[in-house]
């Protein structure tokens, strides 16, 4: 313990030895929100003699310091480095009694026993309260892999704290110990990442239910999960698929005979076109020779 908290310990101790002072902090554990804001409430008696130069106000978790308030300003020099620009006091509602907490972007190393501690001109006091940190778990993803003799389904949710309870249902039957669960931990945010899945031979018009519980959080996701699947439907889907296929051979035939109609024409252009300078060049060359001919004839 350094010699400032000890100092104030002392203080607080001696003030309350002489005068009754009863500060209010929650009975029961806090929960915070995981990345949230979270209020940690204390409050004490004022008066009309109430000075705020005279007021000291510590936070602490443990041993360490929180966040400390005294000669009218916050005092932050001994502030454990967790909680350096995260923390602050509602300075403006301290002349009617407050002296809560704000903790900013609340993580998991954020739980623990937390101590108010107050001393006024009237008196001084401290309590303690527990916090938890809990975070919810998101909407349930739903993967399946159709097999020969049946269905892999896999359901997964993430970023939720603490563990959560995981249940199968089957028609009303209970049906978890046929299921596999893989839970683990982000190693960043130490969040939880869920994945249970289960291998079902006989999906004939079968209905499960996929149940997460976070009970700090009294998060229950309950999710229904309908399968319809027999020989009938089956041969449908293959007969709807076929007659898909032959619907784009057409097409692919149209586009076949245009194709080669195109290729047609071009080489039917380029003949003509060849033709055309054969006939020139036949006409160009017979008036030559009969320009010679009449040359020759004049001489």
């Amino acid at each position: 313990m350094n010699l400032e908290v000890l100092c104030l310990s002392l203080l607080l101790f001696e003030a309350s030895c002489f005068t009754e002072f009863e500060i209010t902090v929650p009975r029961n554990t806090v929960t915070g929100f995981y990345g949230e804001v979270l209020i940690l409430p204390c409050t004490f008696p004022v008066d009309s003699s109430w000075d705020l130069r005279s007021t000291l106000i510590l936070w602490q978790r443990g041993l360490d310091v929180v966040h400390s308030f005294y000669y009218s300003q916050d005092q932050l020099d001994r502030q454990n480095l967790h909680f350096v620009n995260r923390t602050s006091l509602f300075i403006q509602e301290m002349a009617g009694g407050t002296a809560s907490l704000k903790l900013d972007e609340v993580t998991l190393q954020d739980a623990g026993v937390y101590t108010c501690s107050v001393s006024t001109n009237t008196g001084s006091q401290k309590k303690s309260f527990g916090v938890k940190i809990a975070a919810f778990y998101s909407e349930p993803r739903l993967q399946f892999s159709l097999l020969t003799d049946g269905v892999d389904l896999l359901v997964t949710s993430d970023g939720g704290y603490p563990s959560p309870t995981l249940q199968w249902l089957m028609e009303n039957s209970d049906i978890t110990n046929q299921t596999q669960t893989h839970i683990t931990q982000d190693t960043q945010t130490g969040l939880y990442v869920v994945s249970s899945w289960i291998n079902l031979t006989d999906v004939s018009n079968s209905s499960l239910t996929f149940i997460l519980h976070n009970n700090p959080l009294g998060q229950d996701i309950r999710r229904e999960i309908h399968l319809y699947s027999d020989k009938s439907e089956r041969q449908g889907e293959s007969a709807y698929r076929c007659n898909g296929c032959f619907i784009y051979i057409p097409v692919i035939l149209l586009l076949i005979v245009m194709s080669v109609s195109f290729v047609f024409i071009i080489r039917r252009r380029r003949r003509r076109r060849r033709r055309r300078r054969r006939r020139e060049q036949t006409k160009q060359n017979g008036f030559t020779e009969m320009k010679s001919i009449f040359l020759m004839e004049n001489v």
